[in-house]
């Protein structure tokens, strides 16, 4: 898939638009979310939803097992896991000299490992996916460290930065999916961005419409639902577990300063251990939800489990296979 290259002089006025539209959404996303979690087959469908109609893996996690935990919170949980390990933000880190002027120069910079960034995001999606998440984030974070080496000449990487690349990813690959109106500077004259056709428009036509609809949802017996939960607890073992292991690979420690403590090792072991929510899946049902455009042509059809915890309900993540859902591979 092609890359879509901003003007560098005018990238910090695009990314500004951008990361607004992105909050914007992930505000509205977490609204919608909180009122869909009530039935299983909503959540199911909204998850499907999220996935098809931008390519977004990224924010349809916010619907899964993965962000059952109301203590840890999906984006803590990335910063325990994986971004921590690239953190580089201290005092005595050097930063470039240009980071922070609003310069030319810095644009530039942001510019070009955004679009270099999302080159490899491509990649990851088609090759890697969605559904090995820790594989995902760990390549994606290894390399936007190797490219801001490059560009900026630092090591300088800070919680901000790594999700700044990343969700401005996840928003220009939706794009380039469903295509983008021309974009305007406050001038009313200057263009931003041109616009473009996406990979659908092109496939579906222009004027195409994505509908998710929900074809059956059984929630499972007592019986299945305890057979069900030993296959959950064994699947997610490994990953639940490796907290320590990692942590030593990338020798993590608990230290104290003062009256300052850091426990990234600590953090790091607590957040995978919470993925094990075995103990309180109080139910299971299987929904088979189907995407299709308006005159009813089929486009995907997508099966996935969801699993009861307290009164919400969740996707399982850790028994899915969401491929046919990425239309553009």
């Amino acid at each position: 898939m092609a890359e879509k290259k901003f003007r560098a002089g005018l990238y910090a006025v695009i990314s500004g638009i951008l990361i607004a539209a992105v909050l914007t959404g992930l505000t509205l996303f977490a609204y919608t979310t909180r009122y869909t979690a009530f039935k299983p087959e909503k959540v199911a469908q909204f998850y499907v939803d999220t996935v098809i109609q931008t390519g977004d893996g990224y924010n349809a996690y916010k619907n899964t097992v993965l962000a059952q935990n109301k203590k840890l919170k999906y984006g803590d949980f990335i910063r325990r896991t994986d971004m921590v390990v690239f953190l580089n933000d201290g005092d005595d880190v050097k930063k470039a000299d240009f980071v922070g002027t609003g310069s030319a120069e810095e644009q530039k910079a942001i510019d070009e490992v955004y679009n270099r960034m999302y080159e490899y995001y491509c990649t990851l999606v088609n090759e890697v996916g969605w559904d090995d998440y820790e594989t995902f984030f760990m390549s994606y974070f290894t390399k936007l460290k190797e490219v801001r080496h490059e560009v900026y000449g630092d090591d300088y990487l800070d919680y901000e930065y790594m999700f700044g690349a990343l969700e401005a990813n996840v928003a220009t690959y939706g794009e380039s999916l469903t295509g983008a109106e021309e974009m305007l500077a406050a001038d009313g004259k200057t263009v931003l961005r041109e616009a473009f056709e996406g990979k659908y428009q092109k496939t579906f036509g222009k004027d195409y419409k994505f509908i998710t609809e929900v074809k059956s949802c059984e929630e499972l017996g007592a019986d299945e639902v305890k057979t069900y939960v030993e296959g959950f607890k064994e699947r997610i073992k490994p990953t639940a577990t490796c907290g320590e292991a990692k942590a030593d690979i990338f020798k993590l420690v608990d230290e104290t300063e003062g009256k300052k403590k850091k426990t990234p090792k600590s953090d790091m072991i607590d957040a995978y251990s919470k993925l094990d929510c075995s103990d309180s899946i109080s139910g299971v049902a299987k929904v088979e939800c189907e995407v299709h455009l308006e005159d009813g042509k089929l486009v995907a059809i997508q099966e996935l489990y969801v699993v009861k915890i307290g009164k919400s309900w969740y996707v399982d993540n850790t028994n899915l296979d969401t491929t046919g859902l990425y239309l553009a591979e």
